[in-house]
C-alpha cells in the first residue's frame, strides 16, 4: 500500500539540496525524497531493534549478576510504538 505525504514549510535551501541530490542520482526530486524517507525509516527500525537488544543484554547481565526478577521489571515493549512527533517551530 502506498500513500501521499504533503510537507509544508520546507525551507528553500532544503528543497534545492534535495533537487541537487536527485540530479546527481539520476532521479526526480520526488524519487529522491522518497529514497531519503525510506532510508530514514529503515535506520529508525534498525536503531530501535539495536536499542532493544542492548537493554535486553543489560537485563540479562543484571539478572545473572544476582538481581532478583522482582527488583527488575522492564517496561513492556510496544511493537506498535511510533516515533514521537517533532515540532520545529
Amino acid at each position: 500500500m502506498t500513500t501521499s505525504l504533503l510537507i509544508r514549510k520546507l525551507p528553500e535551501d532544503v528543497k534545492e539540496t534535495l533537487a541537487k541530490a536527485a540530479k546527481a542520482n539520476g532521479r526526480s526530486t520526488e524519487a529522491q525524497a522518497r529514497s531519503v524517507l525510506e532510508e530514514f525509516a529503515a535506520s529508525w527500525v534498525a536503531h530501535k531493534a539495536s536499542d532493544w537488544e542492548f537493554f535486553e543484554r543489560i537485563r540479562t547481565e543484571l539478572l545473572d549478576g544476582g538481581i532478583d526478577e522482582d527488583e527488575f521489571q522492564p517496561m513492556p515493549r510496544d511493537k506498535n510504538e511510533q516515533p514521537r512527533p517533532v515540532d520545529f517551530e
